[in-house]
């Protein structure tokens, strides 16, 4: 009984370290933004219709997102080089901004999360037009 308990508890175990495991090497940059994506379109959608706990929920994701690999940001500094900072700043930007659309979505404030989504999808599209073929182009056997 002891032996086919301690057997199960090892099985269980192994099973949580391998999908802890595939869950960490399939996040990428590519794989984090593709996760903000959705969250954004999901932002929009929840906004058309009201739905405010909607909102409040994916700019929770956004703010949280996942880190991006040590590996990969290695590979973007060295590409970006003294743009590294300005990079970053777009990264802060955007957390900072649905962090407030959080709040505004959360307090029921309708102008100011308009207002403060507008925001941040500008964030995101200074981003991408500054950085996002470049880093694509370091990044491309990578993901």
């Amino acid at each position: 009984m002891i032996a086919k308990n301690l057997l199960w508890v090892f099985g269980l175990y192994l099973t949580a370290t391998i999908a802890v495991a595939q869950q960490e090497s399939a996040t990428s940059l590519k794989t984090i933004m593709q996760g903000l994506r959705n969250d954004t379109l999901l932002i929009m959608d929840a906004m058309l219709v009201d739905d405010f706990t909607a909102v409040a929920e994916a700019a929770v994701r956004i703010s949280d997102h996942p880190r991006i690999p040590p590996e990969q940001v290695a590979l973007v500094a060295a590409e970006l080089d003294l743009e590294m900072a300005a990079f970053k700043q777009f990264d802060t930007l955007v957390h900072d901004l649905s962090v407030a659309l959080r709040e505004a979505a959360e307090n029921g404030e309708r102008f100011r999360m308009q207002k403060t989504f507008q925001e941040m999808i500008a964030g995101c599209l200074g981003c991408h037009l500054a950085y996002r073929p470049r880093a694509m182009s370091v990044l491309a056997g990578e993901n």
